[in-house]
Parts: C-alpha cells; structure tokens; sequence
C-alpha cells in the first residue's frame, strides 16, 4: 500500500513538472479558475492569458449581508419639549458584483508583478436604509408635521411616513471603473499558485435616495462628524484587498 502511495505520488509530481515545463503562454491558450476572498467578499472568475505580458479575467462577487447603525439627527425637535433629537438609521448591504479585468505583467515571464485596469458592474444601491423615531407616537399632529422632514443625512433630508418610519437607499455609480497592481497569475504556470491583489474602485459620490426619487437636498445641514455624513460625502474610491487561490485547468 505504502508503495503504491509513493508512486503515485512520484508519477503526480513528475506530471506537474513536466506540465510546468511544457507551459507556454499563448493568445488564448490556456484557462484559468479562481476563488478569492477579500473585501469585495467572496469571488470566484475564470481566465486566459495572451502572452507573457497580458492576462484576462472574468469575475463574479458575493458579499455577504452587513449592517452599519449610526443616529441622524432630527433638526425639528423644539427645545425643552423632551424629545429626542436623535433617530437611528440602520444600513443593510448585500450585493452581487461582477468584474472584467486586464492584468498587465511589464517584465513578462521574468516576473509575477502586474498592473491592472478594468471595471467593475454591480446595481446602484449599495446601503438600504431604515429607522424609526421612537418618540413619534408622543407628538402631536402639528409636532408630526415639523419633525417628518427635518432628519438630517449628510446634506440630505430623509423623511418620514405616517408611522414615524424612514427608509431609502445609498445609491452609486452602476459601472465603476478599477485600478490595482499585486504579484501572481490567473493562470499559474504550475497547476495551482496564488495571487495578491490591491486596488480600488472609483464610485463616485453617493445620493441618498426615497421611493425611487433623489432626496432634497439643503447644504445647511452638512453634518459632517456623523459616520453617515462621512460615509456619504467622502466615501467615493471602494478598496480591494484580495487574496486569491489560482488554477490552470487548460
């Protein structure tokens, strides 16, 4: 038994060396799968090389559900009345994202280092929003009316229903474009390799929308030490730190 373990762990071992010696990047000659973890969340894509210098990678990304809590504030409360000044939203994300991506490697087989460019696509929505002003049943009707549009997000007025209730979405470009560098191939020479990843997406600035329409907007506001306001005005490049686990299956 213990011998026919070792040769087949020789005959495996000589495959693999011979297969690395025989590899040859072509226009295409060649395919490559992937799974890669990091902060575009779980990702999995195939891939081809064209030369030494070139590799070509489709992708497809699972994030996984997460939730960010933060207070607003509510502009409208008057003085002394005891209610409170503050709502907490809460923003849901979860989203599937799909990539196509140019690898360039400027010394070739030299070396694993690369440069890459490419896009990113994925739905507008990035963040659900939803919270409940806790002391909207102790207002008055009139009380109703101030406070229902006085909830301060960033430069934003969120507003709320009949129930006190607020809700919207976090909203950026859909196609947003995508610059890394890092060490290791799509398609390993070798039947399995690695590969190291970081880059960015542009996203542009995000809009606060409510029931499909753009929030008002009133630069009074301008709450820039809440998280939301951070998020919401600064937040414009998304970083990826990737990790990845390689394979040639051709």
């Amino acid at each position: 038994m213990k011998k026919c373990i070792l040769v087949c762990a020789v005959a495996l071992l000589g495959f693999t060396q011979a297969s690395a010696q025989d590899y040859e990047r072509g226009i295409f000659n060649h395919l490559g799968a992937n799974l890669s973890v990091g902060t575009e969340g779980i990702s999995i894509g195939v891939a081809a090389p064209c030369t030494d210098y070139l590799e070509f990678g489709l992708g497809i990304n699972f994030f996984p559900g997460i939730k960010v809590k933060e207070d607003a504030n509510v502009s409208g409360i008057p003085a002394g009345y005891g209610y409170s000044n503050k709502i907490k939203i809460t923003g849901s994300m979860s989203r599937t994202t799909f990539d196509f991506k140019t690898s360039v490697y400027p010394f070739g087989n030299k070396s694993s280092f690369f440069i890459a460019a490419g896009l990113s696509f994925g739905g507008k929505e990035l963040f659900d929003l939803s919270g409940q002003y806790e002391d909207w049943g102790r207002l008055s009707p009139i009380e109703k009316e101030i406070v229902r549009n006085s909830i301060e997000l960033d430069k934003y007025q969120l507003y709320l229903d009949d129930n006190g209730r607020a809700s919207g979405d976090l909203r950026a470009n859909a196609v947003r474009p995508y610059v890394g560098l890092g060490f290791g191939r799509l398609v390993p020479k070798n039947r399995v390799g690695f590969r190291f990843e970081l880059g960015c997406q542009f996203m542009g600035h995000m809009k606060l929308y409510q029931n499909d329409q753009e929030s008002s907007i009133d630069e009074t506001f301008k709450d820039n030490d809440s998280e939301w306001s951070k998020l919401i005005d600064k937040l414009t490049v998304y970083p990826v730190l990737k990790f990845t686990l390689t394979g040639r299956i051709l």
